[in-house]
């Protein structure tokens, strides 16, 4: 029977997440206690502009943590991925049929130009900040109450669109209302229902961080760089069930890692959420930073020579021509970027939308009306 010591922990350290930015939004809006400002992402466009703010040392102190734990803040502290793992709880929950044929099997749909839209999106983001630096003097600026927590976000500045959308609606003209508050609410709800239930039912659990989130692109290259960084590891002889391969979220092939890499899991995609540890009946993996146990039996399965070569994961490609999925992924980056114009937050409803639809037009027309999962490809 499969363990969750790991899960139950690492999903009440998620709600702790939320709990602290809710509390966050209290003292500052309600309580009227200002400790500090926004601590979120934002601070890669605030370092990126010279801001030293709460948000630009949190976002420093992950860079860091990159070196020794991996991407474990993507797996433990991420609000995003707190989100998406309510999401798959509550599409297993209510026993959303589509989502639980994925789920079931753990098919984790994706594209093999992930990489190129996962590099498109943060320049999209980043471009604003980078206009505004390249036509502005060098000016390095300590303000650890700018910016307020609500910034970029549905309601601040009593807007639901950024103050330079072409278009835009107005709430809070006599002071902030219950009305305005749940017009606010309802829009960051919508958002965050498109990163993680939409993309969740379309392609699997945690579609977000596997196809879109563009912050991969800024922590991967940490990886790997420190020798003593702790890594999932083998501790005992692997009997070759591959339920930790099975299990992972990201569709890493678990147990060929640790047969190929001396024991270890070197996989960029690994977000440190345990799935792997948890799965495992013979308690095989840790995470750990010593060397792994040799494997002294033999696994013959994981010698396979083109594993080696291949794309070294368990994702699934759709049946799309790699030409047409290419400009796909173009014209997804062109759908965030127009909607990104509503303001940040939005750019993701655009490119999810853009996405979602050019994907099904584009197996529609080359393919027709066809039982898809006959037609998928997975790579092993």
């Amino acid at each position: 029977m499969k363990s969750y010591k790991y899960q139950n922990i690492r999903l009440f350290v998620l709600f702790i997440v939320h709990i602290y930015i809710i509390f966050h939004f209290i003292t500052w809006y309600v309580l009227d206690i200002k400790i500090w400002g926004k601590t979120a992402m934002m601070g890669i466009p605030s370092l990126l502009s010279g801001h030293i703010n709460a948000a630009a040392i949190m976002v420093s102190l992950i860079f860091i943590s990159v070196l020794f734990y991996g991407r474990a803040f993507c797996g433990w502290i991420c609000h995003m991925r707190g989100a998406i793992e309510f999401a798959d709880w509550l599409m297993r929950k209510v026993k959303v049929e589509k989502y639980n044929e994925l789920r079931g099997k753990n098919i984790l749909l994706n594209t093999r130009y992930r990489w190129l839209l996962r590099i498109g999106s943060i320049f999209v983001l980043s471009v604003p900040v980078i206009v505004l630096w390249w036509n502005s003097e060098a000016n390095i600026s300590i303000d650890f109450y700018s910016p307020r927590p609500m910034a970029d976000l549905p309601g601040y500045n009593n807007l639901i669109f950024h103050e330079n959308s072409p278009i835009n609606i107005s709430i809070a003209q006599n002071g902030l209302s219950a009305i305005d508050f749940i017009i606010a609410f309802g829009a960051i709800v919508l958002i965050q229902f498109f990163m993680s239930f939409v993309l969740n039912y379309f392609y699997g659990q945690g579609a977000f961080c596997r196809i879109l989130c563009p912050y991969a692109v800024l922590l991967v290259p940490l990886m790997n760089i420190n020798h003593r960084q702790k890594k999932i590891t083998r501790i005992r002889q692997c009997i070759g069930c591959r339920d930790c391969s099975n299990s992972c979220p990201q569709g890493i092939d678990v147990s060929r890692e640790i047969w190929n890499y001396e024991g270890k899991v070197k996989n960029v995609e690994c977000i440190k959420c345990y799935n792997c540890i948890d799965s495992c009946k013979q308690m095989v993996l840790v995470d750990s930073s010593s060397k792994a146990v040799d494997q002294t039996i033999a696994r013959k399965e994981y010698e396979k020579r083109p594993w080696l070569t291949e794309d070294k994961h368990l994702q699934v490609y759709e049946p799309i021509d790699p030409v047409i999925d290419f400009i796909i992924m173009i014209l997804t980056l062109v759908s965030g970027g127009l909607a990104s114009r509503l303001g940040g937050f939005w750019f993701y409803v655009g490119a999810i939308i853009g996405y979602i639809i050019l994907r099904k037009i584009a197996i529609f027309f080359l393919y027709g009306v066809i039982n898809k999962n006959k037609s998928m490809v997975r790579v092993r």
